[in-house]
Parts: structure tokens; sequence; C-alpha cells
């Protein structure tokens, strides 16, 4: 090839989630004088102002065919009767709407994939980039019809058959040359095309996750003490999350404290996203006040930034129970020098040192999850100690900067 490789980067994840976070520092730290890219998104949102800011907003394509997630509503019912026959009714037309909307993105998504060779042919697209599961399909499907070689970058464990099944197949198809997956524990799902496969980890910039560099800001909101000690956490509020654990680990602290004096403050950042049909925000506030916990928690809702969260801060907590590939939300918080406690399962089993940059238990226990948590509460040195040491193991294993690089070696190598 006699000029720069272009790359189309195709992209679902607008919010500030962990795919479009990854993907904004491959943007940010690609060398543009050896890759031109060019990406694909639903709209402009959170991910694509971060490009705005850091200037880097160029070769930018927004296509509404493109769901942020299969589940996007299309048809909204406002209908709702608190009456029991006609709440019933409204119940089975609520759950119609979404299968249309589910058959009419669907829909969206064939439309996309049959006129990509317009886009292919007038950006001269040499090869197609996958960040997300409908990146995945789409990008192999795009692909195929338009004979571009295509690199998948593969940031979930698909939790049904169905789903797994898809993904193996299309892993299979001769347009996909390259499999790079964010953990051992994701690339384990492919049992099709595993000569493709390649781990390289989540990147975070350590210098924007800087403790020094950032003012807190959830002390001052909520008014809490400096001597409280704030247990938090960040991520989507979605139930394979296992934030029910986390609140009953919260118990297990709580009744189990030795110096009952003191402060401590247990905190979740985020939200349900609009596409799930059941607020599990809803469900964890109730949960909260089931167990008489309201003194001592804070739900803060989504936040475009959780710098100033994690910086106020003493130990994060990730309660996912499900294999996690490689939580960002695990980097960002040791990049902040806090302590883990999560379970040892999937990508957090191998991003946290356990014993060294945090502590791991058996998923699904809420009550080992509880001893860990006050352990840290109760012991200052080993906190600030796993903190540390959490810290240096991003810098030496988890830098953007390095991260991009490896990941750009893998697009020059399919580029040809």
């Amino acid at each position: 090839m006699d000029r720069t490789p272009r790359v189309l980067f195709i992209n679902h994840s607008i919010r500030d989630g962990g795919p479009g976070k990854s993907l904004f520092y491959i943007l940010k730290f690609l060398d543009r004088k050896k890759v031109t890219p060019y990406v694909l998104i639903p709209k402009d949102d959170v991910f694509s102002e971060r490009l705005k800011s850091e200037g880097i907003y160029e070769n930018v394509i927004t296509d509404k065919r493109f769901p942020e997630n299969l589940k996007r509503p299309r048809i909204v019912s406002e209908n709702k009767s608190n009456d029991l026959a006609d709440g019933t009714v409204h119940k089975y037309y609520e759950k119609l709407l979404h299968i249309v909307s589910v058959i009419l993105n669907i829909l969206d998504l064939f439309s996309l994939i049959i006129t990509s060779p317009l886009l292919i042919r007038r950006e001269k697209i040499d090869v197609i980039y996958c960040n997300g599961t409908q990146a995945k399909v789409v990008g192999a499907l795009m692909g195929t019809l338009n004979r571009r070689p295509v690199i998948w970058h593969v940031r979930n464990i698909q939790q049904t058959r169905l789903l797994g099944g898809i993904i193996n197949r299309c892993a299979a198809l001769s347009a996909v040359k390259k499999i790079i997956c964010v953990s051992r524990a994701t690339a384990a799902q492919f049992r099709r095309g595993r000569e493709k496969l390649v781990v390289i980890y989540n990147g975070i910039d350590v210098s924007e996750y800087d403790p020094a560099q950032t003012k807190g800001g959830i002390r001052a909101e909520y008014g809490l003490p400096a001597d409280t000690i704030i247990v938090g956490s960040t991520g989507r509020i979605v139930p394979r999350k296992g934030y029910d654990l986390f609140i009953r680990s919260a118990s297990e602290v709580l009744t189990n404290m030795k110096r009952k004096e003191k402060n401590v403050k247990f905190v979740i950042v985020g939200d349900t996203p609009y596409f799930f049909r059941d607020n599990h925000l809803i469900h964890l506030k109730n949960l909260v006040a089931e167990l008489g916990l309201d003194d001592y928690f804070i739900f803060t809702g989504f936040r475009k930034d959780v710098r100033t969260c994690l910086k106020d801060f003493d130990i994060f907590v990730i309660p996912s129970s499900y294999p996690d590939p490689f939580p960002r939300s695990v980097i960002e918080a040791m990049s902040f020098a806090l302590p883990v406690v999560g379970f040892r399962i999937g990508g957090i089993a191998e991003s946290v040192e356990d014993g060294a940059t945090g502590m791991l238990n058996e998923p699904g226990s809420a009550e080992e999850m509880g001893k860990a948590v006050l352990k840290l509460i109760e012991d200052g040195e080993l906190r600030d100690r796993m903190g540390k040491a959490g810290r240096e193991r991003v810098k030496k294993k988890y830098s953007a900067d390095k991260i991009a690089e490896e990941i750009q070696e893998q697009i020059l190598e399919v580029a040809g």
C-alpha cells in the first residue's frame, strides 16, 4: 500500500461506558502518520464530545441506522393505567412495542450493511475495526460484502448460547482477520478462529486518572466529614453487575464493625441505561431501604466524569459475580491508588493482584466481600499500601499509549 491505511472504527458505545472509553484512548494515541482513522457512531453524545475536547473529531460519521442498542425504543407508549385489567393489557402492549422496536432496529442494521459499499468506496476504507458486540456482527458482514479485512476488539463475554453461537460463526468468516480480546477470560469463549486471537488489556491515560491532579466532589456535595471512609463503586446499574451483593456486603460490614462510631458511607455512581425495560436502580434503592441502610448509602446517578468521585473514595468495590471481561472501572480505581475488592472471576482476577492491589473473594459471596471491605476499613496502612501498588501496576501494564501502540501494530499487520 502506497498510502496510510484508512481504518473505519465502528462503535455503538456513545455514552461514557467501557467500550467507548477504550476506543477513545486508542484514537487519542494512534500515530496518524501511520493510520488514518474514520469513526462510525449512531449519534453525537458523550463519546464524540470527548473526541472534540481532544481535537480528534476528524472523519466522524453519524448514522442513526446504527442503534446504540438493539433494545433502543422506537415506539413509546404513554398510556399507563393503574387498573389491574388495563395494566395487564398495557404490559402485553409494552412487550409488543419492545419486539417491534427490536425488529425495526435489526432492519436498520441490514440497511446499513447493504448500503455500506457507498461508504467504503467514498472514504476509501482499507480496514474495518469493530468495537462492541453489534459492531462485530455488522463489521464482519460489511467486510465480507466489501472484501475488506476486519479486526474485532472483543470487550465482552456472551452470556447466552444463541449469541455465543452467532459470534463464533462470524469469527470463522474469512473477512475476520484478527480478534483482539481484552482478557484471557474473554478469549476463552471462542471455539472457532482461535488462530486469530490476541490478548491486549484495556488501557488508561494515567496522567488523566491522577489523584494528585484531581479535586474531589462527593464529600463536599453530600457534606461528609473528612474522616468518613467512603466505599464506592461506579458503573452501569444493571442486574449482572452485582450491586445487590455490594449492598448486602455493606450490611455485613455494619453488623460486624468493631468501632461503631467510625464514619462509613457506601456510594454507588451510575444509572440504568434508558433502553433497559426495568430500572434496576429503583430495585437497589428499595433493597437499601429494606435492609435499613438508608443512612449509609448514597446514589449519585449518572456522572459524565467519575474522577471526582474516585478522588474521594477510600475503597473501591467491583461486585460483578459473572465473568466480567475486563472492567475499566477497576483500572480507573487502581490508577487513583484505591485498593479494589471484587470476586475471583473473569477479567477481574487478571487485573487485580490478590493480596497486593486488592482482595478477591469467591464469586457471589456477599459475606466474604463484606469481610474484605471491613478489613480495609479498619486497616488504613493496608489501604494505602494496596492503593499505591495498584497505581504502579497500572503504570506498568495498562498505560493507554502503550496499549494503543500494540493495537496499531495489529492494524498495520492486517492492512498489509
